[in-house]
């Protein structure tokens, strides 16, 4: 089992052994095509959701780049974010040479480098706000940047830069001298329980992932991983290279002991001393931190270098969210462009989700509906009439063996003129009126019923209230 690629895209590699987005010259340095750092990365997602070609040397063209093609707004994108390619297109009258995988991956990595956090309470503090961090972040804060010999954590003498995930002296922190391979370190870690798949693959029981030595093919990497970002780790659920830490301070706890978690790892000559005796050889193991003094740490990381915006957008914060935003998809403000050529507004350019396109998640952004008539009971449970106004109830039940989900919209087809339907919630693009039905907890389980009225008012001399009731599942206007 190969392991997953697990930085965010705000780093500047890829994978925990560094398998990419490293320069060409580096020991492990993955670049088949000569791309950049983050070009690679893009290269490497697009591979994992078998989104490129199977062979590049024919076409070029993946599953995604097949789907952008259709769409009249994704070719204007492209066309004036390729000029170039756009123009060999135009004389070839070839759209593959505009969108294809390699356009999408330079797009792609191109998005991925505005994807960093830089308002959390520490930037601020950087910038100049003395009241960005509170008392006990910026004694965590003063922890983090103190060596371990001078009474701190030393933190930093591991994560510094901006991303707080590169040596002191790498390149892209001093700005000087070549890449610097102790970006990987050995800490004494063992396997995550599924990767005993690889014990079994390769029919034996000892192994234990290789770390950066799978890269390099360097003895001297053998069980050690790439340093990776401080940033956003509140939102992390597991921490380390295989997972098997669940919370913030039992890292920092991991760190302060200074114990190996397995031991064949921690008996390799890799093993850092950076870990094990950050306080100098023949200085006790660990850090020596008091509970104090973790809860500091751990409260600078967690909240002292998360940004809100990173996650959900915040009106006025210098970082871009990885969710689309107003401008994104409000085209007729700040696209009319696009928004001629069909893009509408609250919707991706090609009008599907904006995170997953699978059934369940068109219904919910209203882009499709699903026909359950079939699938439920509907009843006529009892009728009123007051004058020139009639109550229906009906009881819906779900005779099926799949549950009914998201909204339940009751559509009244073929009513009479001169009859409105009072509590309607509105008119489906057919001009139909439909109720809107609220779920309880979003499902109506096999064999669950509810109960619902609809309200009628006929004007005088109007013809009786009949019409047919269609259900559907989703949610927006149908």
């Amino acid at each position: 089992m190969r392991r997953v690629c697990s930085e965010p895209p705000s780093t500047t590699a890829s994978c925990w052994g560094g398998l990419a987005g490293e320069p060409d010259s580096s020991p492990g340095g993955l670049n088949p095509f000569n791309f950049p750092a983050q070009e690679s990365v893009a290269l490497l997602l697009l591979d994992a959701h078998r989104m490129l070609s199977d062979d590049h040397s024919k076409t070029g063209l993946g599953t995604e780049s097949a789907v952008l093609q259709k769409f009249a707004t994704y070719r204007k994108l492209f066309r004036d974010a390729f000029p170039e390619e756009a123009a060999q297109a135009d004389a070839t009258s070839n759209l593959d040479v505009l969108i294809n995988d390699l356009t999408i991956l330079r797009a792609t990595a191109t998005f991925m480098r505005t994807a960093v956090t830089r308002d959390t309470p520490f930037d601020r503090f950087l910038a100049g706000d003395n009241r960005a961090l509170t008392s006990k972040q910026l004694r965590g804060a003063k922890l983090f940047f103190t060596k371990a010999d001078k009474g701190g954590a030393g933190c930093f003498t591991c994560h510094s830069g901006p991303m707080l995930n590169k040596q002191v002296n790498d390149p892209d922190v001093a700005g000087v001298g070549k890449f610097v391979e102790e970006n990987f370190f050995n800490l004494g870690l063992g396997d995550h329980p599924i990767q005993a798949l690889n014990r079994q693959a390769r029919k034996d029981p000892n192994f234990l992932d290789d770390g950066r030595r799978d890269v390099t093919g360097n003895d001297d990497d053998i069980y050690k991983f790439r340093v990776v970002t401080m940033r956003q780790l509140k939102d992390a659920r597991f921490f380390f290279h295989n997972g098997s830490f669940t919370s913030v301070r039992d890292v920092v706890q991991y760190f302060n002991a200074g114990v190996p978690q397995n031991a064949q790892s921690g008996a390799a000559s890799t093993l850092s001393t950076r870990f094990t005796n950050p306080r100098g050889t023949g200085s006790p193991r660990g850090l020596g931190l008091r509970d104090d003094q973790v809860d500091e740490i751990t409260d600078f990381l967690e909240n002292g270098l998360y940004d809100p915006a990173f996650v959900r957008f915040v009106p006025g914060s210098p970082t871009r969210p990885l969710q689309l935003t107003e401008p994104d998809f409000m085209y007729s403000v700040y696209r009319p462009d696009l928004a001629a050529l069909g893009a509408i507004d609250g919707r991706t350019a090609g009008g599907l989700p904006p995170d997953n396109n699978d059934p369940l998640s068109r219904r919910d952004m209203g882009l499709e509906f699903l026909d359950v008539t079939a699938q439920v009971g509907i009843a006529l449970i009892e009728s009123h009439h007051l004058g020139d106004r009639q109550e229906d109830v009906y009881q819906i039940t779900n005779n099926s063996s799949s549950i009914v989900d998201t909204h339940l919209l009751m559509v009244v087809k073929g009513l009479p003129d001169r009859i409105e339907m009072e509590n309607a919630s509105g008119i489906t693009s057919t001009g139909e009126p439909y109720r809107r039905v609220f779920l309880a907890n979003g499902v109506l389980l096999p064999g669950q019923s509810i109960v619902k009225a609809l309200l009628f008012e006929r004007e005088h001399h109007a013809p009786p209230v009949k019409y047919t009731l269609s259900l559907l599942s989703g949610q927006g206007n149908p």
